[in-house]
C-alpha cells in the first residue's frame, strides 16, 4: 500500500512540475494597478518561449481613469530562473503610455515611451492554468511602479 501511495504521489508531482519549453505559448488576462497615476486597468497579453528560459511577452492594458482614456503597451523579454510549479523570472522591455484626460473639450493627449524592468512569477495551479503576479518599474518621465495579477492559460 505504501508503494502504491508513493507511486501515485510521484506521478502527481511529475505531472504538475512541468517546465516551460521552447515554442510554448501562453495567454493572459488580468488586472493592473499603476501606483503614481492611481489607475486600475484590464490587461491582455501573450507569451512565447524563444528558448527554454527566455520568452517574449507583449501585453496591452486599458486603464479606467475618472475622466478621459488611458492605455499602456508593453513588449517585455523574460528570463526564467526556475522551472518548477512556481517559475520566477526577471524582465526588461519597452513601454508606451497614452493618456487623454479630455478636459473641457481640450484634447490633451500625451504619449510617453520608456523602458520596463521588473520581476514576476508564474504559479501553476492546474494542468493549463496559472497565476501571474508581477511588479515592474516603468522608466519614463517621472517613472511608475505597476503591479499586475493575471490568470494564465497555457496553450501547449
Amino acid at each position: 500500500m505504501k508503494k502504491l501511495l508513493f507511486i501515485l504521489s510521484f506521478v502527481l508531482m511529475a505531472s504538475l512540475a512541468e517546465a516551460q519549453t521552447r515554442g510554448e505559448a501562453r495567454l493572459q488576462i488580468g488586472g493592473d494597478y499603476a501606483f503614481n497615476t492611481e489607475f486600475f486597468g484590464v490587461n491582455l497579453g501573450a507569451e512565447y518561449f524563444l528558448t527554454d528560459k527566455i520568452s517574449i511577452a507583449p501585453n496591452h492594458t486599458i486603464y479606467f481613469p475618472e475622466t478621459g482614456r488611458a492605455s499602456n503597451l508593453n513588449i517585455d523579454a523574460r528570463y526564467y530562473f526556475t522551472e518548477d510549479i512556481l517559475q520566477w523570472y526577471g524582465m526588461a522591455g519597452f513601454t508606451n503610455n497614452w493618456i487623454n484626460p479630455e478636459l473641457e473639450g481640450i484634447n490633451a493627449k500625451t504619449s510617453t515611451a520608456g523602458a520596463n524592468i521588473g520581476v514576476g512569477g508564474v504559479l501553476k495551479f492546474a494542468d493549463r492554468f496559472a497565476f501571474n503576479p508581477e511588479f515592474k518599474y516603468q522608466i519614463q518621465n517621472q517613472g511608475q511602479l505597476v503591479f499586475r495579477l493575471g490568470l494564465v492559460y497555457i496553450l501547449n
